[in-house]
């Protein structure tokens, strides 16, 4: 396998795996919204958990994220 299908098979495995968290993410804010609104939490609990439920997905994508071969100091090198 060369080196450009390699890195496009981790390009494409790595949009999936965006695709999902983001999918969990919003199926999470519909249910919390849901959730808040039947229980009558108010606005700052909503918001509260609507922030966390974007924390939590934006940590789960970079704990997932593998690092780049390249970093931002020796791009001019690859």
């Amino acid at each position: 396998m060369t080196e450009r299908n390699h890195h496009d098979q981790k390009a494409v495995q790595r949009r999936k795996v965006e695709k999902r968290i983001d999918a969990i993410g919003w199926g999470t804010f519909f249910i919390w919204t849901g959730i808040a609104v039947l229980a009558d939490a108010g606005w700052g609990i909503g918001m509260i958990g609507i922030g966390l439920i974007i924390l939590g997905s934006f940590a789960v994508r970079e704990y997932l994220s593998e690092p780049d071969e390249c970093s931002e100091t020796t791009k001019a090198n690859c």
